[in-house]
């Protein structure tokens, strides 16, 4: 799939892929709209407003933070899930622009 045009090499197309693999699901696209408009939040908190159980939160936000996709800091006892950069929010943007356009 190397092309000399382009710098996409197989690894990084099959990273991209993953990536995109993580945004393709409901639940974990939820969570990342919520924490744009929240800045920051943590597992019960997320619970609570998407009537979903801690444990069922908690493992979405690993595979998203695994995915480098949210990013945490820890007060206390209490972790705080935010969103890892200003990429990840311009990607859900776009997307929800592209997904509104008539």
């Amino acid at each position: 799939m190397e092309d000399t045009n382009t710098k996409a090499t197989t690894e990084t197309m099959e990273d991209l892929a993953a990536v995109f693999k993580i945004f393709g699901d409901f639940t974990r696209l939820t969570i990342l709209s919520l924490l744009m408009d929240h800045e920051e939040l943590c597992v019960g908190d997320i619970a609570e407003r998407l009537n979903m159980t801690q444990s069922g939160v908690s493992h979405q936000l690993a595979l998203l933070k695994q995915s480098k996709l949210v990013k945490t800091k820890r007060e206390g006892k209490s972790i705080y899930y935010s969103i890892a950069d200003e990429h990840v929010s311009a990607i859900i943007r776009i997307g929800m622009e592209h997904v509104l356009e008539e």
